[in-house]
């Protein structure tokens, strides 16, 4: 379980950039998976090999996945956005990813927040509309926040 839950938070941390996240509550628009070649702007084709793959998290707006626990043979559901915050509160925050799809997540004692510029703990009272964030949890009856990262510079 601690396995999976590391592989989780890194590769939370690669696709927001700093290392934490929560989940999304509803979306505007179902995200389709990409595929690993993609077309540049010239219309040659890459592949997202080794740092490829790397670069598509770092750039990703929002993600689901699903991960297993190996004792117990139980499955979790977790999501993240990358996006401007458009309405928090103490129980809530809606993220606005650049591709207007929106995730509200629910808040609770166990979500954590951190600054990205100042690389410490902060409280979601520090986190203020318009900022921007990367948020990502975990999807059960409740979608809950576990991480909620501002990542102003």
């Amino acid at each position: 379980m601690w396995k999976t839950i590391a592989v989780v938070g890194a590769s939370a941390a690669i696709i927001g950039g700093a290392g934490t996240a929560a989940v999304a509550a509803s979306e505007t628009t179902t995200p389709t998976p990409s595929a690993s070649v993609s077309s540049s702007a010239n219309g040659s084709t890459t592949s997202a090999g080794k740092h490829g793959a790397v670069d598509q998290l770092r750039r990703a707006l929002h993600a689901t996945w699903v991960s297993e626990n190996k004792k117990t043979k139980t499955f979790t559901t977790h999501d993240a956005i990358r996006g401007q915050v458009i309405a928090v509160s103490a129980t809530s925050i809606t993220v606005l990813a650049a591709d207007n799809v929106t995730g509200t997540y629910v808040l609770n004692s166990a979500t954590k927040v951190h600054t990205r510029a100042e690389k410490n703990a902060a409280s979601i009272s520090d986190i203020k509309s318009g900022d921007p964030v990367w948020v990502a949890g975990t999807r059960t009856t409740t979608l809950t926040a576990s991480r909620v990262v501002d990542i102003r510079k």
